[in-house]
């Protein structure tokens, strides 16, 4: 790619620079907080993602309902233009399209122009149980509207887990403290422990 952008072998194996290409969206993150035992046992939440859809108006086009962009006459559609420098070709982003290789004359009212508005969409997540701090859960297709029809981008859920008042998490197990007095150290005894199902069972 290089050589030819400086040399111009694009067209010399037959093809081309530039052009209207297709952009996939950008990511997306959102940030969900969770209780210790929403991660523990897991659960299903609704979020709402504000992001980049394609416009209904025009389709995506970017252009007025009923009209059409069309090829930029600068670069041919390409999206490039090529200046020769001596031995050297160099290829630049066209100034006038800047590099979509098309024209919008007259722009959609609604998208002004871009094919995408921002709208908040609900979205149904399952939280698999035993989640940990600063997991990321990823929703392919669910980020940005891609640009010219590409493909979308991703949403990328980061979980922030709440710290328990009692237990504290080590990899998979969960450990806590319990009060004893000496007699029941010395000569052992029977104590209740709290769980997470807010159950208590006998240890000896």
């Amino acid at each position: 790619d290089i050589l030819g952008d400086i040399l111009g072998f694009g067209d010399f194996f037959g093809t081309r620079p530039g052009g209207s290409r297709a952009q996939r969206g950008a990511d997306l993150r959102y940030d969900l907080e969770l209780r210790f035992d929403e991660a523990a046992f897991g659960k299903s939440v609704k979020l709402k993602v504000p992001r980049h859809e394609s416009c209904g108006e025009c389709g995506g086009t970017g252009a007025q309902k009923g009209s059409a962009p069309s090829t930029c006459q600068t670069c041919n559609g390409y999206g490039q233009v090529r200046f020769q420098q001596g031995f050297f070709s160099i290829t630049r982003t066209c100034s006038q399209c800047h590099g979509a290789g098309k024209i919008i004359k007259n722009r959609c009212a609604v998208c002004h122009g871009d094919g995408r508005v921002v709208r908040e969409k609900t979205l149904e997540l399952k939280i698999p149980a035993g989640v940990d701090d600063g997991s990321k859960l990823r929703v392919t297709g669910e980020g940005d509207a891609g640009g010219q029809g590409g493909p979308s981008g991703d949403l990328y859920v980061v979980l922030n887990v709440q710290e328990h008042e009692f237990f504290d998490r080590r990899e998979h197990d969960l450990y806590c403290h319990i009060p004893v007095t000496f007699p029941q150290a010395a000569l052992g005894a029977e104590i209740n422990v709290p769980t997470l199902e807010g159950e208590e069972e006998k240890l000896n």
